[in-house]
């Protein structure tokens, strides 16, 4: 069965599914991307033999597993990303690492955590990963863990074969950087398993707690060009969970179009050569108050 022009989104349907993806994962999905939604997920119906989008929306809602959920989140989630992105932020996060294993040192601990959220197909978590051992400070003694949690399973098991294309890659001319993290093969780039150790996935949704069951004491979190998609309702929840994860003086890197500032008193932002990171404050009493509050109360804070 294909479906034709007359088979269609409707607007009723539209707002069933879009509410839908809204307080299951806290993604807005505006009017006008109607037909993109439509082209994005018409295959569904026919690969489940529907006839209309209200009866996917049944279908969705009636089974328990939930994996058709999942799989209607995969295909509106945008999963751009490739190595190195960003590559101000990452500097910024390798100069933080000297730091970090200073604060571990003095806890008598050699453990590092990193999380990678809506990590997509892996490139972030595994170029993370490259940094840290690039670093040359955490040594054979030290145990390094990478975790990278996504809503889509495709992608999950692409970032666990870590197998890409050229469409993974910004060089730029700079093919040292295959050269040397990477082993050739076809049109594929198998990332060395040197840099593919100490870096797990996981399946999970940022706003269910259940996702981030036994993830603690983290001492960085990415969570890049995810919260311009969310709600205020879902960024308040993901901004707690990630609060929760970290350890005490974490730090948070969200994308250079998102901000934080006057949106919680749960984080406080630090510049690190023009850009912005956010550092876990331990005083859990402000997530309560309101942004007036919260501005007025760092204001204070910079003036003492």
């Amino acid at each position: 069965m294909t479906l034709s022009k007359k088979d269609l989104m409707s607007e009723e349907e539209f707002t069933l599914l879009k509410e839908l993806i809204n307080k299951e994962f806290g993604i807005q999905l505006k009017g006008d991307k109607r037909l993109t939604f439509h082209t994005k997920v018409s295959h569904r119906l026919n690969i489940l033999g529907l006839k209309s989008y209200r009866d996917y929306y049944e279908f969705i809602i009636s089974d328990s597993s939930r994996e058709e959920l999942f799989t209607l989140a995969s295909h509106i989630t945008n999963n751009e990303t490739y190595f190195f992105r960003e590559k101000m932020q990452l500097e910024v996060f390798s100069n933080l690492l000297k730091g970090i294993k200073k604060e571990r040192l003095k806890k008598n601990q050699n453990i590092l955590k990193i999380l990678s959220l809506a990590c997509s197909s892996g490139e972030e978590a595994y170029t993370l990963n490259i940094l840290v051992q690039e670093s040359g400070l955490f040594m054979w003694d030290w145990d390094i863990r990478i975790i990278g949690i996504d809503i889509d399973k495709n992608a999950l098991k692409k970032a666990k074969g870590a197998s890409y294309t050229k469409n993974s890659f910004r060089l730029n001319g700079n093919i040292d950087i295959v050269n040397k993290y990477f082993t050739a093969e076809g049109d594929r780039y198998n990332l060395r398993k040197i840099f593919t150790k100490n870096v797990a996935f996981r399946h999970g949704n940022l706003l269910d707690i259940n996702s981030f069951t036994d993830i603690n004491d983290i001492d960085v979190v990415f969570c890049r060009n995810v919260l311009i998609y969310m709600n205020d309702s879902a960024i308040s929840r993901i901004i707690k969970n990630l609060y929760n994860s970290l350890t005490d003086s974490g730090y948070l890197f969200i994308g250079s179009a998102e901000s934080l500032i006057q949106r919680t008193g749960l984080f406080s932002p630090e510049y690190n050569n023009g850009i912005i990171v956010y550092r876990k404050n331990q005083h859990r009493h402000c997530e309560g108050q309101s942004p007036e509050a919260i501005s007025r109360r760092d204001s204070s804070l910079r003036s003492e």
